[in-house]
């Protein structure tokens, strides 16, 4: 349930599960957990009942806004924003690209500059600079390999990168969306990494199409084959729901490489890097998890989430594994960390150890304070019957939130150092939240601290300042706008300030918002303001 920070983060799976037990559950999972990250007003007061905290402008689009994001796409040195529309349905279906690219005077024009068609099978995307073409470009994840799309102009130039067999685990586009997803990686040396996932095989490849590394990771589906007779009846003869590892990257071993860890809810593979820089096939060494019960193994139920982080600050990955047992009437969630001790996890002895039971927890470590080592936050919702029917009859969930600081002597303080019981609401119709999952590791008023920005169940934007005490306490200021969908943060007007772009997948001919940060928050360089 990884569903703060990057939203480059997200697996393909999520839309394409079939309607089973297993697929239902961690559905379910996933959307209590974005639930969970959108924290209402309520933790304090607002400077102000409504503060222009961004200037707003709107681009109307017809059809349905799948992506949006700012950034230089003709380099020159302006953030542009490039919007993906979808019109219509399948088989009648068109997906386009538009750029609106920033004039002189810092504005943006109300038609799009150029708009570029979609390539056929594009699954998700990522956006580097990776090509010597102008600005950043598109990279595609699509069935043979990626593609990436050059938006400087209309030309579209594109650059097919194929990896040949097995097919990716892109069999096709996302019928009802096109989500970020994390292809690029600059942690492997100067020349960016493209890492493809393919079935049973991950691929590094350059920007060029040289292969780089070819490793072999863990393959987990579940098919659900539709009976020739009997009651069900389903629109296809046979659905899978496919699973794709969870990887991070960095030193394990703590030979000064940056190594790979693909991690399942059944083992870790952890592939070290040799002096030469290559990759062996096959992994270094595999980590037999056995977390899962027999008994959830065959219902599907259950999550075994795996993060590789350097927690410590000491230059080496560490693990915490958050173990989901049961369902939803019997969960007890674990949470263990466990320190690398010389290149390895003990898993037989976690270091530190939360347990919570009746409750479905999602854990995030996050770097709060700025001392290079990371916090432990853990969002836990509690499950009964009661807060079930609480759920039916106010449309909200109440979770609780708890911040555990590391310690001295190498320990998460199992005493949390912040807590906070909050209220969200979740929308019937879509059973989403209400408004956009909030970002973390965002600077809203470029201090130098961490900041949290809540969408107020979708009627606005709320702006909590971090700081070195307190953090996330008061709410310091809002801005009421329409604020469901999706939103990405990035700086438009090279003022040093996060701006956004807005926008909601769910709903047609809904326009694209883009908010300039005004600089008037306090903290922020020339305010005026110190209330905080």
């Amino acid at each position: 349930m990884h569903f703060m920070g990057s939203s480059r983060d997200q697996t393909l799976a999520e839309h394409s599960a079939p309607v089973r037990d297993a697929s239902m559950f961690k559905r379910f999972a996933i959307i209590v957990a974005v639930a969970l990250a959108n924290l209402p007003g309520g933790i304090g007061q607002a400077v102000s009942a409504d503060d222009s905290i961004f200037d707003l402008q709107e681009i109307r689009r017809v059809g349905r806004t799948v992506a949006a994001e700012l950034a230089d796409f003709d380099g020159d040195q302006r953030t542009d924003l490039m919007v993906v529309s979808l019109y219509g349905i399948p088989p009648r279906e068109a997906r386009t690209v538009f750029v609106y690219l920033q004039r002189p005077d810092g504005s943006l024009p109300d038609a799009p500059s150029h708009s570029i068609a979609l390539p056929r099978w594009s699954a998700v995307y990522d956006l580097a600079d990776v090509k010597d073409s102008p600005g950043e470009e598109l990279i595609l994840l699509r069935p043979e390999g990626v593609t990436i799309l050059s938006l400087a102009d209309s030309s579209g130039t594109r650059w097919d990168l194929n990896v040949g067999a097995p097919s990716t685990v892109a069999a096709s586009e996302d019928e009802r969306g096109f989500d970020p997803f994390r292809l690029v990686y600059t942690e492997f040396g100067e020349d960016p990494w493209i890492l493809v996932p393919q079935i049973g095989v991950l691929t590094a490849l350059t920007a060029d199409g040289t292969v780089v590394a070819r490793i072999e990771t863990a393959r987990r589906a579940n098919y659900f084959v539709v009976p020739d007779s009997g009651p069900v009846a389903a629109e296809s003869d046979l659905q899978l729901y496919f699973d794709v590892p969870k990887l991070a990257v960095g030193d394990v071993d703590g030979d000064g490489q940056v190594d790979i860890v693909a991690s399942t809810r059944h083992e870790v593979r952890v592939f070290l890097r040799a002096r030469d820089g290559s990759f062996s096939t096959v992994a270094s060494y595999s980590l037999p998890l056995g977390f899962i019960t027999p008994r959830d193994h065959i219902r599907g139920s259950g999550s075994v989430v795996t993060a590789a982080r350097d927690i410590d600050a000491d230059g080496r990955v560490d693990l915490m594994i958050t173990h989901i047992a049961g369902g939803f009437s019997d969960a007890t969630t674990t949470t263990y960390i466990y320190f690398n001790r010389d290149g390895d996890w003990n898993l037989a002895e976690p270091d530190d150890r939360f347990v919570s039971k009746g409750r479905l927890v999602s854990d995030l470590l996050i770097d709060l304070d700025l001392d290079n080592r990371l916090e432990l936050v853990r969002i836990e919702l509690k499950f009964s019957l009661l807060e079930i029917v609480e759920l039916l009859l106010t449309k909200e969930i109440d979770p609780q939130v708890s911040v555990h600081h590391l310690q001295a002597d190498g320990h998460f303080n199992p005493k949390p150092t912040a807590k906070k019981k909050i209220s969200t609401g979740v929308s019937f119709d879509t059973f989403r939240p209400s408004g956009f999952n909030p970002p973390m590791g965002l600077d809203v008023n470029a201090d130098g601290f961490m900041d949290l920005v809540t969408s107020a169940d979708g009627k606005g934007i709320e702006i909590f300042l971090g700081g070195t005490e307190k953090y996330f306490r008061k709410r310091t200021a809002i801005q009421k706008l329409p604020s469901a969908g999706v939103i990405n943060f990035a700086d438009f007007n090279n003022d040093a300030l996060p701006d956004f772009v807005l926008f909601d997948p769910q709903r047609f001919d809904t326009p694209v918002r883009i908010g300039i940060n005004r600089g008037e928050l306090p903290g922020s360089p020339g305010s005026m303001s110190t209330e905080r």
